[in-house]
């Protein structure tokens, strides 16, 4: 007892000296947050990019705090308002308890085909000095244009990954347009009809020729195919029939259903040949009875153009207009 005492002492000796020490370094506490600051910021990423389809108005921005025990009002400002196309709150309010709010950007006037940019910032004393996150934002916005684009051609290989069917090229109109990080086109889903003829220019068929009209299921299927610098991806879509298994679906495999890119390879975009390629195992088939497979190849050519000189890669066989097989 007496030695365990006589350390204490010794420490507590150890402990005046120092702290009277005038040589010892001293520390001063750092900038602190203004009281009552809500630790504010904009979620993601300080640059944004938000593209919209036609008829769109509206977008959301989130906004976060780190003080969530009381509610609060946060002030935003608008730094940069191009064209005045947007319409912002001026203020947010939080409940107690509550981290986060979407914030809801009204768009007018704004025309297809043309960026704005919209700068917002918390104002006042809401932004924490040790917070990760933003006090502003940039957002560049944009309504998509689309361009039609005439007749393109989708080779089937989706139904044969069940059934055995020969490989139709089927023809669907076509739109598309740029966005920030793609090409992107679109057309409804060739196998949501039954076959109601030959395309006016004489090559593929109008509808799917295997449907009876029992086996259509209505509704609005968009085959919506982006072209990337990383490959090229279908987005996941009813195919708009049903013969008696389940609604058929189709979209890319990987990124959707599996992320093993070695097994389920993206698209191939053949820009100069203007064609895409889904190779076998690229895209899925679904029905609900037999589930999910893989599919067979299938392509989609962005005119006759295209797809004539695919089958005649020397010149050979004339224009689209009585082209054999077409019947």
């Amino acid at each position: 007892m007496k030695i365990i005492n006589k350390l204490l002492a010794m420490l507590a000796v150890a402990v005046i000296a120092t702290s009277c020490d005038p040589d010892a370094e001293s520390y001063t506490a750092g900038e602190q947050d203004p009281a009552g600051c809500q630790g504010m910021y904009f979620a993601g990423n300080y640059n944004k990019t938000v593209e919209v389809e036609p008829g769109v108005s509206s977008f959301e921005v989130t906004l976060a705090r780190t003080v969530t025990d009381a509610a609060g009002t946060v002030d935003l400002e608008v730094v940069n308002n191009e064209e005045n196309v947007f319409i912002c709150p001026s203020s947010v309010s939080f409940a107690a308890g509550e981290a986060t709010k979407n914030i809801t950007i009204e768009v007018q006037n704004a025309k297809e085909g043309v960026n704005y940019n919209l700068m917002l910032a918390v104002a006042g004393d809401n932004v924490s000095l040790y917070t990760d996150g933003y006090r502003e934002t940039s957002i560049d916005f944009a309504i998509l244009k689309w361009e039609s684009i005439g007749y393109g051609y989708w080779i089937d290989g989706l139904v044969g990954t069940f059934f055995g069917v020969e490989q139709l090229p089927l023809a669907v109109e076509v739109e598309k347009t740029n966005t920030a990080t793609s090409l992107r086109y679109r057309f409804n889903s060739p196998y949501a009809s039954v076959m109601t003829g030959i395309c006016p220019n004489g090559l593929g068929y109008i509808g799917y020729p295997y449907n009876a009209p029992e086996e259509v299921v209505a509704g609005e299927y968009l085959f919506i195919i982006d072209i990337t610098s990383a490959g090229v991806t279908l987005k996941p879509v009813g195919m708009g029939m049903n013969w008696g298994y389940g609604d058929f679906s189709t979209g890319t495999i990987y990124g959707n259903i599996s992320n093993k890119i070695e097994s389920y390879p993206l698209g191939i975009y053949h820009e100069e040949e203007g064609y895409v390629e889904f190779p076998e195992s690229s895209l899925y088939c679904d029905m609900s009875e037999y589930g999910t497979y893989p599919a067979l190849e299938c392509l989609f050519f962005t005119s006759a153009e295209a797809y004539l000189n695919y089958l005649n890669p020397e010149g050979e066989g004339g224009e689209a207009e009585g082209e054999e097989g077409a019947e």
